[in-house]
This record gives structure tokens, C-alpha cells and sequence, in this order.
């Protein structure tokens, strides 16, 4: 089935922006774009882009009949919603069902990050992947997941490397600084997103994986020092104050406490989860063989580019 008109949410966004991008870039295919901004906002890609409608969406008082009535003859809602966005995506995807949309992707990216008390065990639940019109055989869906997105650049912490004009570096590490972890490219996965929408038979359905690297904080530290010149100091933490941050998030030091547009309670939760190498998938759930198109950037090619 080839898709042609996709609604894209959030297009504005860290993660949406790359995909509006990447879907102008296709070289395969061109595509319809209709692009969901809130209001009063503009698409940091330039508005008079060939094929790229733009909408004024509220989502906090939206209504369904209305978001259903600005979906007609779209085929794909890709969703790159976050923050409190998140919690109009059940919405959007019953829209979307009333509409005829044939494909969903929810903005499930990354990892799912289950806080685990000691002791506990994990559990991961999707439920748009349960919505009546998927189980119905009116709607498909896919989830690509993917490693800890890593060329942030508004992201002075949780991406230190990312910053050019500084006299040195401080990686905050939670656990093993030897612990391998993955991590993506935004740019890497933009380009996986639109070739699955391209190929969709191969993605329908489906729950992908794309990571761009598999490497340790000491691994990326070393890099760091050889292309940018500059020293690197870790800054270790416990999983015992990983826990006291996650229960009361005041407790987190002063230093990483609004130092990221995400709450520090789950930059700890994240962190901790790399630190005890539980944050990558394994072999039987990546799929970047499905799409070998697509590239791969490594932390060592982004440092090569980054410091030229």
C-alpha cells in the first residue's frame, strides 16, 4: 500500500522538525504533508514548502468531530507529540479512526523507561496498539523504537557533548560508567521513520527498534577527548540517590535541577537504567537490517563532524 498524505503532530517540535525533514528529503516518494502546530506557532521549515499544509491545533480543548473532519483522506497520523501533548494522542488516534486513517504511529520513541524499585520486575503495556479499529483490521499501526537520543543540542546535561564552546566537559553518570547503552541520531531515526512509510508492507504492524550506537559513557568520553581536545570529568552517582531523586525529586542536586527541559526525576530514572546496562534491546529486536538504506551514526562520526 503506498501512502501519500501523512498528518504529522508536533511538527514543530525537536523530534517532529526532523521528521517534517526528513519526509521533504525523500528521495523515493514525495508526500502530502499536513502538518499539526499549536497555536500561534510556526514550522521552523520554511511554511511555503512544496506539499506541506500547516494547522493551528489546540489539542488541549480539542474536539474529535474537529480533529476527525481535518483528517479526511489522510493515510498516516505520526504522532511526535510530548510533554502534556502526550495525552491527547488517545484522541487524536480515535480521530483518526472516524477519519479512515489507515496507519498510526504513536510517539512511543525511545525506550520505555519502567521505574524499578529493587527487587521489582518490568512490565510494558502499548495501549494504542489495542485501539478497537487496530484489532478490527480498519487501522494499522507501528512503534519504532529507538536508543537515547543523543545529538540534543538544548540539552546542556543529558547531552554534555553537544556543546562546542566550553573548556571542558562533565558527564553526570548514574551506576557503571562501563555499562553499553544505545543510543540514536535524530537524524538517523527521521530517515528510518519515512522509509518505513515507504515500504509499508514491511512495517505494518509491526514494533521496530533503530539504534545508531551501542557504547559505554567511558567510550564516549574518550572520543569526546580525542576529537574536541577538551578534558572530560565523570561525575558519579549512585543508584541509592538515583532512588531518593525518583521518590522526591527535590532531593536531586541543585546543579541538575532545571538544567533540562525534562524533569530531573526522569533524567535520574533514564541515567540510572543505562547505568546498570539495562538500556539497549537485543539482536532479535532491532531492525535496522529491515531498511539498510538507512545509516547508521556513530557517536565517533558525530564527533568527526561535529569538531572538523
Amino acid at each position: 500500500m503506498a501512502f501519500k498524505t501523512i498528518a504529522l503532530f508536533g511538527a514543530n517540535g525537536q523530534i517532529g522538525n526532523c521528521i517534517l525533514r526528513a519526509l521533504l528529503g525523500c528521495k523515493r516518494q514525495s508526500f502530502n504533508i499536513i502538518a499539526f502546530i499549536s497555536p500561534n506557532k510556526k514550522l521552523q521549515v520554511a511554511e511555503q514548502a512544496q506539499h506541506v499544509e500547516t494547522y493551528n491545533f489546540d489539542l488541549t480543548t480539542a474536539r474529535r468531530e474537529d480533529l476527525a473532519a481535518a483528517l479526511k483522506e489522510v493515510d498516516v497520523v505520526v504522532s511526535a507529540l510530548n510533554g502534556k501533548a502526550l495525552k491527547a494522542q488517545g484522541l487524536i488516534q480515535d480521530a483518526a479512526a472516524d477519519a479512515g486513517v489507515k496507519r498510526f504511529y504513536p510517539s512511543e520513541y525511545g525506550m520505555h523507561n519502567i521505574y524499578r524499585k529493587p527487587g521489582e520486575s518490568e512490565g510494558v503495556c502499548s495501549s494504542f496498539l489495542r485501539h478497537p479499529a487496530v484489532n478490527s483490521g480498519k487501522m494499522t499501526y507501528t512503534l519504532i523504537g529507538c536508543g537515547d537520543f543523543y545529538n540534543q543540542d538544548r540539552e546542556k546535561v543529558w547531552c554534555p557533548w553537544t556543546q562546542k564552546d566550553v573548556d571542558s566537559y562533565t558527564f553526570h553518570i548514574i551506576g557503571d560508567a562501563d555499562a553499553k547503552a544505545d543510543y540514536t541520531h535524530l537524524d538517523d531515526f527521521a530517515a528510518y521513520l519515512v522509509a518505513s512509510l515507504c515500504e509499508s508492507e514491511k512495517s505494518e504492524n509491526a514494533m521496530l527498534n533503530f539504534p545508531s550506537d551501542h557504547i559505554s559513557h567511558n567510550e564516549i568520553a574518550a572520543l569526546l577527548q580525542r576529537y574536541s581536545g577538551r578534558p572530560v570529568k565523570k561525575d558519579i552517582i549512585s543508584h541509592e540517590e538515583m532512588h531518593r531523586v525518583v521518590a522526591d525529586p527535590s532531593q536531586a542536586p541543585r546543579e541538575l535541577q532545571g538544567a533540562s527541559s525534562f524533569p530531573v526525576d526522569f533524567w535520574f530514572l533514564v541515567k540510572g537504567i543505562q547505568g546498570e546496562g539495562r538500556f539497549w534491546r537485543p539482536k532479535g529486536q532491532t531492525h535496522n537490517h529491515l531498511f539498510p538504506e538507512v545509516q547508521r551514526t556513530t557517536f565517533e562520526q558525530y564527533f568527526q563532524q561535529r569538531f572538523a
